[in-house]
């Protein structure tokens, strides 16, 4: 039932989601259960356990799938046990991982830099942590290039004779690293991301998606590295403002 309802509604993941489901698994342990309930109720519900996200329509398709459904329906009650379990080990895990992000944020402050770099939107607390984590001390690199090689993002290309080899990146630094940087360069390339125009000029170069996605780790690591090196704060308009004080000036 809950696949039919995930795959049908498309829902995404999402902590508004792992909350909803994690609600109408504990008040709604069976699917007998969810068919009786009535639409405007469980809709009410599912609106304010989600923040708006979903209602009516969705808790009018988890009902109808409810009672649809060919689940078996001997041994309900131990299932429900096993449910009940689970889910009180996940929210045993949410609240470990609150407790862990707490922390995270308490230590950041401590670090005079780190402001600057939540400053950049799409880099939240777990981000930035895991990047000065893994980064240690950003003054025993002197050039971009060395931060790139930590990262195993540096360039290298295999040619022998007339024949010129593929470029990539050389993945012999630090995986953890280049993975932080990996997902922090998805959210950034999402729309009203601050890497969205630079990640749409080059797929619309005929790059793949996934080379652009390295293209713009490799920036976003400059960027971080040079915040930190100059002491100085991140401008999302800044090539534009660079464009048009060159324009002036000529």
């Amino acid at each position: 039932m809950w696949i039919r309802f995930w795959k049908t509604c498309h829902l995404p993941c999402g902590e508004r989601v792992h909350r909803l489901f994690g609600y109408t698994f504990q008040k709604y342990t069976t699917p007998a259960k969810i068919g009786k309930v009535k639409l405007e109720k469980l809709g009410a519900e599912m609106r304010r356990r989600s923040m708006g996200k979903f209602g009516a329509e969705h808790a009018a398709a988890l009902i109808n799938f409810a009672k649809t459904t060919i689940g078996i329906e001997e041994g309900v009650e131990g299932l429900v046990m096993d449910i009940q379990h689970v889910l009180m080990q996940l929210e045993m895990i949410n609240s470990l991982i609150a407790e862990l992000e707490h922390e995270m944020e308490i230590t950041l402050h401590r670090i005079p830099y780190s402001r600057k770099l939540l400053a950049i939107k799409g880099l939240g607390i777990v981000t930035v942590a895991g990047l000065i984590g893994e980064i240690g001390d950003f003054t025993r690199f002197t050039t971009q290039a060395e931060i790139a090689k930590l990262a195993g993002l540096n360039i290298y290309e295999i040619s022998s004779g007339k024949r010129k080899g593929q470029r990539r990146i050389s993945k012999r630094g630090r995986s953890l690293l280049r993975k932080i940087l990996y997902y922090a360069a998805v959210q950034t390339i999402r729309k009203n991301g601050i890497m969205h125009d630079y990640y749409q000029r080059l797929i619309g170069r005929g790059m793949r998606r996934i080379m652009a996605l390295v293209a713009v780790s490799r920036k976003l690591l400059r960027i971080i590295f040079a915040i930190v090196r100059d002491d100085s704060a991140f401008m999302a308009n800044y090539e534009s403002q660079r464009k048009e004080v060159i324009r002036e000036a000529a």
